[in-house]
């Protein structure tokens, strides 16, 4: 048992130094190229940070047969996504990380939002569409929602913020100074690749070792993936954002967060199509419904922050930061308690 516990630390120690540097290449990929954080944080950091989960739901239903670790996984780690803005707000200083942001973060965590939705649906019409030889219906819709989401957010992207006021990033923000030395496109294309490389390893490995944990401990893959597999794969964007909004990428730090989250449920319609037992959401646990609603109820919560404008702190976090942190304690109970 120890040697699987030390396995599964390694995983996730691969995991977070591969994500250290896969956020600073991609920002200098951004640099070099001109394509801006918007673009870095929506497409090149959030699918890269995304890779664990991609791998780690398609061994999940290919070599292990464990379609309830694949899904609470992304689920979970949505909601450990989201958590991360409040960890954003509590670094911004006195006023809130949700002011005076790029307008085009509404329309991505909107899209997020439809993307979720779609999850729910397909999890509350499980039993209807139980006989289905192949995949739910609704996970034919997700990539086209996922490019059409993504395509906006970057045309909506071109445009600049309502407030100009960045001072409300005490770590950073668009205007904030970049490091003097930034790699040449050739070597930061190369680190990226060699740093996806690493998290694909240790994320290919993860599910069996989870799952042995899981079988061992009696507490079951919902928990296990929900909580534990959903937090180790969510390292790269909880290193990768909190590391962004240090070296002053404020932005990409909050479009790798919503960015994340629509490239986590674009794997889970690529693991309904792998698995070929029938619709993916049928074969798992009733709590990953109450996941989704979470996500949603999160995500939502997002979006009213943006749109308010002005959100004043309580205990050095606003409002939406304390509703996101009692997301994620629900879901550890909803998880933990529903069968």
């Amino acid at each position: 048992m120890i040697g699987l516990w030390l396995q599964f630390l390694a995983c996730a120690g691969v995991i977070v130094g591969a994500g250290v540097f896969l956020v600073k290449f991609g920002d200098a990929i951004a640099e070099r190229t001109g394509l801006g954080q918007l673009w870095a944080g929506a497409i090149l950091v959030a699918s890269a940070t995304s890779l664990p989960e991609l791998f780690t739901g398609v061994s999940s239903v290919l070599l292990f047969d464990v379609p309830d670790l694949a899904v609470g996984t992304l689920l979970g780690s949505c909601v450990v996504n989201l958590v991360l803005l409040a960890v954003l707000d509590l670094l911004s200083g006195k006023r809130s990380y949700f002011d005076g942001v790029n307008p085009a973060y509404i329309v991505e965590a909107a899209f997020g939002l439809v993307l979720i939705v779609l999850v729910a649906l397909g999890l509350f019409l499980s039993d209807a569409f139980a006989g289905f030889p192949w995949a739910w219906p609704g996970s034919l819709l997700v990539p086209v929602v996922y490019v059409f989401g993504v395509r906006i957010t970057l045309r909506e992207g071109r445009y600049p913020p309502y407030v100009q006021d960045l001072e409300t990033h005490k770590g950073g923000g668009s205007d904030a100074v970049k490091p003097k030395s930034l790699p040449t496109l050739k070597q930061a294309v190369i680190g990226y690749v060699i740093s996806a490389a690493f998290v694909i390893a240790a994320s290919l490995w993860l599910p069996g070792v989870a799952g042995e944990i899981a079988e061992r401990t009696g507490i079951g893959t919902t928990v296990i993936g929900g909580v534990l597999v959903a937090l180790t794969t969510s390292l790269p964007e909880i290193v990768t954002t909190v590391a962004a909004f240090r070296i002053g990428a404020a932005d990409m730090a909050f479009s790798n967060v919503i960015g994340s989250n629509m490239f986590n449920i674009f794997i889970l319609a690529v693991d309904d199509f792998l698995y070929f037992k029938g619709p993916i959401t049928s074969g798992v646990s009733g709590a990953q419904l109450a996941s989704a609603l979470i996500a949603i109820g999160m995500t939502g919560t997002v979006i009213a922050a943006l749109a308010m404008r002005t959100q004043r702190k309580f205990l050095k976090l606003s409002a939406a930061s304390w509703v996101l942190i009692a997301g994620l304690v629900l879901n550890v109970v909803c998880i933990s308690l529903l069968p």
